[in-house]
């Protein structure tokens, strides 16, 4: 597993992307994926990659996350070769599947899914 980015929970993408700039990244389109109900745009700065997710619409998964903490960091993503292989590997190591693998718009519609574990938190498969 290589890392691909880290998620950013963010209340307003637009503010963000600013702030961001203002750091230094460069911050691409911003991408509306209806799918998740989120409002996303990647920032790049050397080597790093932060994804911004700001909560599109009130069934937004982030909306809980901003209620609890604030603006943060929340997940890191990690690119496999093998979606079904990383998930058993995960899962015997006490992992907790908590979002199915699904097409997502962000990454051309490759395959994500989000996994939980007490000692690290969320982390972010996404397929090759």
């Amino acid at each position: 597993m290589e890392i691909h980015h880290i998620g950013y929970a963010v209340s307003n993408i637009d503010l963000a992307i600013e702030q961001f700039r203002l750091l230094g990244y460069s911050v691409g389109d911003v991408i509306v994926d209806d799918y998740r109900h989120v409002y996303i745009a990647f920032a790049r700065q050397g080597a790093y990659c932060i994804e911004l997710i700001a909560p599109n619409g009130e069934h937004s998964p982030v909306s809980k996350i901003l209620q609890k903490n604030g603006p943060t960091p929340y997940h890191i993503c990690y690119v496999v070769d093998d979606m079904d292989a990383s998930l058993a590997l995960l899962k015997e190591q006490n992992w907790v599947l908590i979002v199915p693998p699904a097409n997502a718009i962000a990454f051309d519609n490759r395959t994500v899914a989000f996994v939980y574990n007490r000692s690290v938190g969320i982390a972010e498969l996404l397929a090759r």
